[in-house]
């Protein structure tokens, strides 16, 4: 065997190699991105899982919330109702009042925020919900608030309760 046939073979033998090394680059590639595709799905499963854990979450602190707020609610009916009878119970309204405000340290510690409505401003559907249109002769007063019957409660940008209020309804008639 000439030298110039021995060259061509170990040519032909070095592309065989060559394209064999390419081959198997490409199967290589090939199962790095499926092992990354792969990675990439269960990145996403676990995203999705992480954002359903932390919805709920939230759903039962918000459960656990309105039950706080609930019962702030009725201390505050009942501490209203005494002070209504002509009794002079001033140490019942006095520890009434204390529960209220141990009720707000334990909401404030949980990030909720009290909303409270003022008569005479005006009326926001976001955050007030109105339980009556009350008919009104002056102008000044159209979707402002005539009365409040109630705090609100905000947790975390989220309404968790509305303020409770009666609105002006002028109608030029």
């Amino acid at each position: 065997m000439s030298e110039r046939e021995r060259k061509k073979k170990y040519e032909r033998r070095g592309m065989l190699l060559i394209q064999k090394l390419i081959k198997r680059m490409k199967s290589q590639e090939e199962m790095i991105k499926k092992l990354v595709d792969k990675i990439n799905d269960q990145q996403e499963i676990l995203k999705l899982y992480y954002t359903t854990y932390q919805e709920m979450k939230r759903q039962n602190q918000k459960k656990y919330l309105l039950g706080y707020i609930r019962m702030r609610d009725n201390i505050l009916k009942d501490i209203e109702e005494v002070k209504k009878s002509d009794s002079s119970n001033e140490e019942i309204i006095d520890l009434l009042e204390l529960y209220i405000n141990d009720l707000d340290v334990l909401l404030e510690d949980n990030e909720v925020e009290i909303l409270n409505g003022c008569v005479g401003e005006m009326f926001d559907p976001k955050i007030q919900k109105s339980l009556e249109r009350v008919k009104t002769e002056q102008r000044e007063l159209d979707n402002k608030i005539v009365h409040v019957f109630g705090c609100g409660y905000q947790w975390r940008g989220m309404i968790l309760k509305k303020i409770y209020v009666s609105v002006g309804d002028y109608n030029n008639e």
